[in-house]
């Protein structure tokens, strides 16, 4: 008998980059991109558990938004929000506005001239009060801008538009 020729030795296959497994350092830059946005998250969420944001507005924006609300009620006919802007000697005065009063006078320049519109205000703070000129107009009648003084006064932590 005659012997069969032996297979040739097996050839190992040249290295495939493809199947060879990853290293963990492939994923680095993941890793610390990852990493540095859980950083910055949680910078600002301790920012703003140690400091929120109603405490970094100025007094001066402060201001804005009592105003902003007197106007916002008016243009809404919110009797609430409207007695909310208004300081105690305001709301205490006999003259103060009932809710029927109140919705008797805007109800018919809001719907005849639309809502009033602030494009905007100035305003000067000087210890607990502030002056405060707000340029405005209605919607439906923007030829016709009027500006408005105002007196604003610190109650308590509170800016509130006062008569004086």
């Amino acid at each position: 008998m005659s012997a069969k020729p032996a297979d040739p030795a097996p050839q190992d296959d040249p290295p495939n980059p493809e199947h060879e497994p990853r290293s963990w350092r492939a994923a680095l830059p993941f890793i610390i991109a990852f990493v540095l946005i859980v950083v910055v998250v949680a910078w600002i969420a301790l920012s703003h558990l140690v400091r929120p944001s109603e405490e970094r507005v100025s007094e001066d924006t402060k201001v804005q938004y009592v105003v902003n609300d007197l106007y916002s009620a008016r243009n809404s006919l919110n009797y609430d929000l409207y007695r909310s802007a208004q300081c105690e000697a305001n709301v205490a005065s006999k003259d103060f506005p009932t809710a029927a009063q109140f919705a008797e006078a805007n109800r018919g320049p809001l719907e005849r001239d639309g809502k009033v519109v602030v494009p905007e205000m100035d305003v000067e703070v000087t210890g607990s009060r502030a002056a405060v000129t707000v340029h405005e107009h209605r919607e439906n009648t923007e030829d016709k801008k009027t500006t408005t003084d105002l007196i604003v006064v610190k109650q308590g932590d509170d800016w509130k538009v006062c008569a004086s």
